[in-house]
């Protein structure tokens, strides 16, 4: 169980080295619609599928689960950095930093890795894009330099990573997670590959766990005069 752990703590890390592809053409890596996605895991209600990406020898992962939970639940959970460690694989702490709305905040946080490696800091832009008309909710992160002082950790340069939200009905959310990165480090790409399978599985299932908390349970939207969300109480 220890070296499973530290063979998971390892592969997170490298998740978030993200290749270098620009803003348009990540979009289309992580379109959850293209057809070229292939079913690698079905339990529990979540499926994980890979795609072989051009250029790379690491395959993009998804997640796509039903949770029984609300949106406006899962996403409170998702904006409370205070819940990183208790659903994201490998996340230690994180915490938001300066300037944020709903729509648009800066994070910083830090994955714990085990002997001899190094441990992995980030500064993620973390974008919140709401449809009115669906009630589907988007969370997309990436990296950006800068806003806080490097550390004895390594800092994190490119993070790529897009969540979907899209409500069933107020009790009922589908969830989509959707990532390709790039790793560094001594770490064999198939190794990499095969542990990306429980990155999405085992994360998923938590989130779903932590949103039917009670201090998660009966979280509402509040929406301004345009319809568009405000904040979650």
């Amino acid at each position: 169980m220890k070296l499973a752990r530290i063979f998971y703590s390892l592969a997170f890390a490298m998740i978030c080295f993200v290749s270098s592809y620009s803003y348009v053409s990540a979009e289309i890596v992580l379109d959850p619609n293209d057809p070229a996605w292939e079913l690698q895991k079905d339990e529990d209600n979540i499926q994980v599928y890979f795609k072989d990406v051009e250029g790379s020898d690491i395959k993009a992962f998804m997640g796509k689960t039903v949770m029984s939970a609300s949106v406006s639940s899962i996403l409170k959970v998702m904006k409370d950095e205070t819940t990183c460690a208790d659903w994201v694989q490998g996340c230690v702490n994180a915490r938001t930093l300066e300037g944020e709305t709903f729509n648009s905040a800066l994070q910083y946080g830090i994955n714990d890795l085990p002997w001899p490696a190094d441990d992995r800091d980030y500064v993620n832009r973390v974008t919140t894009v709401d449809n009115i008309d669906t009630g589907e909710i988007t969370i997309s992160l990436d990296a950006v330099e800068g806003h806080i002082p490097l550390t004895d950790n390594v800092r994190l340069e490119k993070m790529t990573i897009r969540y979907f939200l899209s409500p069933i009905n107020e009790t009922e959310t589908k969830v989509i997670w959707v990532q390709h990165t790039e790793p560094s480090g001594h770490i064999p790409d198939w190794l990499v590959n095969m542990l990306l399978i429980d990155i999405p599985f085992y994360s998923l299932t938590r989130l779903e766990e932590v949103a039917n908390k009670s201090d998660y349970r009966s979280a509402k939207f509040v929406y301004g005069e345009d319809r568009k969300i405000l904040r979650i109480d």
